[in-house]
């Protein structure tokens, strides 16, 4: 990571940071690894980062393969992503401070209104967490416009690099809404199940499910912002229609169905929804769909078959075990 990030935190940005202040104002400061400009136009602070983090389990060896796969170059702040990062960003998935992490994240925002972009640089080796569903939950969290590359020496699922992302952003001065990662979650873990149950089924693809995820969720924006009083059966419906559109209707079942509608339900119950309408440029947010549909979601290779036998969680398998080597140096 040692290229120059922007990030912009306010409920309303570039790269957003739900900010629980009385105001929607910015809380950005500087330190000595970020910046922050003004935009006259918008009145808004963008924070500047220069940052990578890196699992804390990596030997020396790892680590120099995994920081040259991110495409690392010049002087950039390194930071250890551990344990007990994973139990605070990543809850409920029976983490502890002493787990070991290999997955790492370089982080970069890109434009406005350019979503977010995920490479997996060692796709090999991430072995669980798809290019998808790095996006779909990085903007649930309230994260938008960057760009995030994903690396890891070993075979493992990917959850430290998600955790990494949030860290990024924290220890860059921002704030990450602590309840906005916890929908993120669940969206994640709902979507991975889904994939996980259908992922041999003819015309099923991880691509289309969050690619209609996202639709789902701009649509029910769209709606928000016009001040529209949206009810369940109205989430339901706009998920209904995302995955007939997405070629989804008759492979999705009831229950699945019901899943999703909870998933989004519970974005709107904590106001995800209206921080949603200031993420994407809904004039031309199905345009964006498309364009990453043809781009992004084309490249993402479908990495469950063949990797475990068993699947006993959304965050299973061989990455951040418990080993003694996970203790930060």
């Amino acid at each position: 990571m040692k290229r120059q990030i922007m990030i912009t935190m306010a409920t309303a940005v570039l790269l957003t940071t739900q900010v629980t202040t009385m105001a929607p104002q910015v809380l950005a400061q500087e330190t000595a690894t970020s910046t922050t400009t003004t935009s006259e136009a918008s009145g808004m602070e963008r924070l500047q980062i220069n940052a990578v983090a890196i699992g804390n389990a990596l030997t020396s060896e790892q680590e120099t393969y995994t920081l040259d796969k991110l495409g690392i170059k010049g002087e950039t702040p390194i930071y250890k992503t551990t344990g007990a990062d994973l139990v605070k960003y990543l809850p409920g998935n029976g983490f502890t401070d002493q787990w070991a992490v290999y997955s790492s994240v370089r982080m970069q925002t890109a434009d406005k209104n350019d979503g977010i972009t995920v490479d997996i640089a060692t796709p090999e080796n991430i072995t669980k967490i798809t290019a998808a569903q790095y996006q779909n939950a990085a903007l649930t969290a309230g994260i938008s416009d960057a760009k995030l590359t994903i690396a890891s020496a070993v075979p493992i699922d990917g959850s430290g690099a998600l955790a990494g992302v949030y860290k990024i952003v924290e220890e860059s001065g921002g704030i990450i809404d602590q309840k906005r990662v916890e929908v993120a979650q669940d969206e994640m873990e709902v979507l991975a199940t889904i994939t996980e149950q259908n992922k041999d089924k003819a015309g099923y693809s991880d691509e289309a499910l969050n690619k209609a995820q996202e639709e789902a969720k701009t649509t029910l924006a769209e709606q928000t912002a016009k001040g529209e009083n949206l009810t369940q059966a109205d989430i339901k419906q706009a998920v209904e229609d995302a995955l007939a559109n997405n070629g989804l209707k008759d492979i999705i079942t009831s229950d699945q169905l019901n899943e999703l509608t909870s998933v989004v339900d519970s974005m709107k119950e904590n106001n995800i929804l209206s921080d949603f309408v200031n993420q994407l440029d809904l004039s031309n947010a199905k345009q964006q769909i498309e364009e990453k549909s043809k781009g992004l979601w084309t490249k993402i290779k479908d990495f469950f078959s063949g990797i475990w036998s068993s699947i006993t969680g959304m965050f299973g398998g061989n990455d951040e075990q418990p080993t003694e080597e996970s203790i930060v140096q």
